[in-house]
């Protein structure tokens, strides 16, 4: 059964979209991807779970 997908859109300023399209390119994901794995980390977190094992690769400073 395929999954539901649900289309959402958002406004950020662009230095943050910069950001995060370098961030998915040099980890070779879309930018749908690594914001979608972005948001489930941070939901895991908010209900108190640990993250799964590195869907997005945290690096500081970029």
């Amino acid at each position: 059964m395929p999954e539901t997908v649900v289309h959402f859109q958002i406004r950020m300023p662009p230095v943050l979209h910069e950001q995060l399209h370098t961030w998915a390119r040099d980890d070779n994901k879309s930018l749908n991807a690594l914001i979608v794995g972005l948001l489930e980390d941070a939901a895991e977190k908010r209900a108190g779970k640990p993250a799964t094992a590195s869907k997005t690769s945290l690096r500081g400073g970029d």
